[in-house]
């Protein structure tokens, strides 16, 4: 027999027999619901025991009303979401009017600092009464009555797996119910959230005493005779007169009704005794599971009391390395330990340190330049983005411009070069000046007053690794030329490689040709002109390393074959 079926066996033997013990079962059964129900709309745990009584006081009034295929469950919740209103509404006439307003007015408002399920709290009786009812069943004897799955499926008639599903879409349509409603977070997990969190369980005192409320509302005496005569209005004359007859034999019936009411006090009796007497158990396990909470807290107490202590040693230690520091900052010898990475100079120096390449393309700045400079990660980021819109500026401007002859007027070739080839630029104009005032501006925004002159120096100085020459700031106003020539030399052949402005230019030779034919594997990865063109623009250095490997394919290969 499902759950359903004892409910309605239980209100059958309670309206025909009186039977008070079974209208107790049902108390027990259903209190929870009850009692969570109208502890959530009016939030008050006597207003909640008294509603809970008013709810089974009906059902005792109507249990002749209810049908095999009737859902107990879902009755009891709407009917005490109406004596809910009802209470409210007297309550409401016995408080002031501004304080009502005000406490009304936070109904809907959830703290900062309170779950967000909360907000969901009051339209969730709404909510449950917009499911149908076997949806709604399943949600009741689940979350407020604590009911396995096998209990839920038992009272729905089905198996475990489809209660599982029935329960899981009812939690589905309430999460849609709430996002319909303007709660657009409202989860499934956050609705599971607040069903749990406003199931409610009534004591056993709290049972007790709502059943005895009921029955003595409505006995089952009257019970019985509300649904008499509610069946007498539709009885044929025949069946009439046989009711008269019974209604005769009344007062003989009468002692031994006494008799059993005599009976069913002395099992009330007893049955309050039990009552009592599980409610001391309960409140025994709450007495145990305190004093296990208030170990636990000592525990923690300790554990926080260890961890203060751990903090205080580490503050101090900090403050003993701050001290460390501080001394070594302001020692008059300048001078510091020798595990240290570091040294201190005066800021005056700082100029007269330089940094071999710093920059390379396409805006890398090396680590000792980042160091000397005290980039942070994000002015180092600033000033590489800075870097690589001036070298892609420039190269853009380059490669437009760019020509290539075997003549050179800014490079000496030597006259006994059995090959040479020259690529150059034009001066680019204010473009090009344009891109190194830029470049020269982000710079100085970053760096500011005390850290730009440490630039300013290196970019007025000269030489092939130097931050002008890198950055090529005189492309504005001076034409360029990158040469490169075959010679003989001891039968063997060389490389040589120049450049030149219209006010300076380098060139280096003796680099044997045979290093750069393709088959040729460097030792150290990089091959001797690599280290010479890497502070030059790539649009020249790209097709002169191509041109040197042409040569050194057709020229060593010819010579091998011979």
């Amino acid at each position: 027999m499902n759950e359903r079926q004892s409910d309605f066996e239980w209100l059958q033997q309670f309206a025909r027999a009186g039977n008070q013990n079974a209208f107790r079962d049902l108390v027990r059964r259903h209190i929870d619901l009850v009692f969570a129900t109208a502890m959530r709309k009016v939030g008050d745990a006597g207003g909640a025991q008294e509603i809970s009584q008013n709810v089974f006081t009906a059902l005792a009034r109507k249990a002749w009303r209810f049908a095999p295929d009737d859902s107990l469950p879902a009755w009891l919740h709407k009917t005490a979401l109406l004596e809910s209103k009802s209470w409210l509404r007297g309550e409401l006439r016995r408080r002031r009017r501004e304080q009502t307003a005000a406490e009304l007015g936070t109904t809907m408002k959830t703290p900062e600092d309170q779950p967000a399920f909360n907000a969901l709290v009051p339209l969730l009786d709404e909510a449950l009464l917009s499911l149908r009812e076997s949806d709604r069943t399943a949600l009741l004897l689940r979350y407020y009555e604590s009911r396995s799955l096998r209990d839920v499926g038992a009272s729905l008639g089905v198996n475990d797996d489809t209660a599982q599903k029935r329960v899981a879409t009812a939690l589905e349509k309430l999460s849609q119910f709430f996002k319909r409603r303007g709660f657009k977070t409202a989860t499934v997990a956050a609705t599971t959230a607040a069903l749990q969190h406003t199931a409610s369980s009534a004591s056993a005192a709290t049972v007790t005493l709502v059943a005895s409320g009921a029955l003595q509302a409505a006995p089952p005496v009257l019970v019985g005779l509300a649904a008499l005569l509610a069946r007498v209005a539709s009885l044929s004359k025949i069946q009439l007169t046989a009711v008269c007859l019974a209604v005769a034999a009344i007062p003989v019936a009468w002692q031994w009704h006494a008799q059993r009411h005599a009976a069913e006090a002395s099992s009330r009796a007893q049955t309050q005794l039990a009552d009592a007497q599980a409610e001391f158990t309960m409140l025994q396990s709450e007495v145990e599971r305190l004093r296990e909470s208030a170990a636990r807290l000592d525990a923690s107490f300790a554990d926080a009391n260890k961890s203060a202590a751990q903090r205080v040693e580490d503050l101090r230690k900090f403050e003993a390395w701050k001290e460390k520091i501080r001394g070594q900052l302001l020692a008059a010898d300048y001078h510091w330990p020798d595990d240290s990475p570091f040294v201190r100079i005066p800021k005056s120096m700082l100029r007269q340190l330089t940094v071999h390449s710093p920059v390379s393309q396409p805006g890398v700045i090396k680590q000792e330049a980042r160091e000397l400079l005290g980039l942070t990660p994000q002015e180092r980021e600033q000033v590489e983005a800075a870097l690589r819109n001036h070298f892609t500026t420039m190269d853009e401007l380059m490669s437009a411009r760019l020509y290539e002859t075997n003549r050179a007027e800014l490079v000496y070739i030597p006259q006994t070069a059995l090959a040479s080839e020259v690529w150059g630029v034009p001066p680019l104009g204010e473009d090009a000046k344009s891109s190194v005032a830029a470049l020269q501006s982000s710079l100085q925004a970053v760096l500011g007053d005390e850290r730009w002159p440490l630039v300013a120096a290196q970019l007025r100085a000269s030489g092939g690794d130097s931050l002008s020459r890198i950055l090529n700031l005189g492309a504005g106003e001076r034409g360029q030329e990158l040469a490169a020539w075959i010679v003989e030399a001891d039968g063997k052949l060389n490389l040589g490689f120049g450049w030149g402005d219209h006010t300076s230019s380098m060139s280096s030779g003796g680099v044997p040709l045979e290093l750069y034919r393709p088959e040729v594997e460097p030792r150290s990865g990089r091959l001797p002109v690599d280290d010479y063109l890497h502070g030059f623009p790539e649009t020249l250095t790209r097709p002169m390393l191509d041109w040197i490997r042409r040569q050194a394919a057709v020229r060593l290969g010819k010579k091998g074959d011979q």
